[in-house]
C-alpha cells in the first residue's frame, strides 16, 4: 500500500526538506498551514484551516525518521445541514523514508526515494494525513442542552421532506419484508 501524493504545484517548494545537507541526528522543523496550503490541493474534505505541524526528523546513513504532530483545526461541510464547520485537528503520524529501490512488499508507512534525492516534500503526506483523521460523518457538535448547533432552517427542511414522505404509499411486497424483519429485531 502506498501513500497518495498529490500533484505539488510549485508553491509546495515550502514544504521541502531538504536533508542532504543535514548531520547525522536529530533535526526540528516547524510548518503552518493556512487557507492557502488546503486551496492548493483538490480535496473535497479539507475547505482550509489553521494546523501548527511540527517534525522531528531523525536522520540516519539510510533512513529518514520523521513523526508528526498536528494541532489546529480544518474547516470541514456538516454532513447533515451542509453548512462549513470548524473541526478541532490534533493528532500525531510518523513516516520512514529509505533511500533505494522500492520493494514489491512495502510498508504503507514508509516511502522510498532515490540514492542521489536532495530533498523530501511532506506537502503531500501532512494533507493527506490531516483527511485521514477527520471522523467518517462530520456533524455539528451539540450545545451544553444536547441540542444540535446545525442550520435550523436546513434541518427544518429535511424534516418536511421526511415526513412528507412517511405519507407516500409504500408497495406491499416491501411491508411484508418490513414486518419479517420488525419480528426479529
Amino acid at each position: 500500500m502506498h501513500h497518495i501524493f498529490y500533484i505539488m504545484p510549485a508553491f509546495t517548494d515550502q514544504y521541502d526538506i531538504l536533508f542532504k545537507g543535514l548531520k547525522t541526528g536529530m533535526h526540528h522543523f516547524g510548518f503552518d498551514l493556512d487557507d492557502d496550503f488546503f486551496g492548493h490541493y483538490d480535496n473535497t474534505d479539507c475547505l482550509g484551516g489553521e494546523i501548527a505541524v511540527s517534525v522531528e526528523m531523525e536522520k540516519k546513513d539510510h533512513l529518514l525518521s520523521l513523526f508528526f504532530e498536528f494541532s489546529g483545526y480544518t474547516r470541514v461541510v456538516c454532513d447533515r445541514c451542509l453548512d462549513e464547520f470548524n473541526i478541532p485537528v490534533a493528532f500525531q503520524s510518523s513516516l520512514f523514508v529509505k533511500f533505494g529501490e522500492e520493494p514489491e512488499n512495502s510498508d504503507a508507512d514508509v516511502i522510498y526515494l532515490e540514492e542521489n534525492e536532495h530533498k523530501l516534500n511532506i506537502g503531500g503526506y501532512m494533507i493527506e494525513s490531516i483527511c485521514l483523521s477527520l471522523p467518517l460523518r462530520k456533524v455539528h457538535i451539540d450545545d451544553e442542552q444536547g441540542n444540535s448547533t446545525c442550520n435550523r432552517t436546513m434541518i427544518d427542511k429535511l424534516k418536511s421532506h421526511k415526513a412528507s414522505g412517511e405519507r407516500q404509499n409504500t408497495d406491499p411486497r416491501w411491508d411484508v419484508l418490513k414486518n419479517i424483519a420488525n419480528k426479529y429485531n
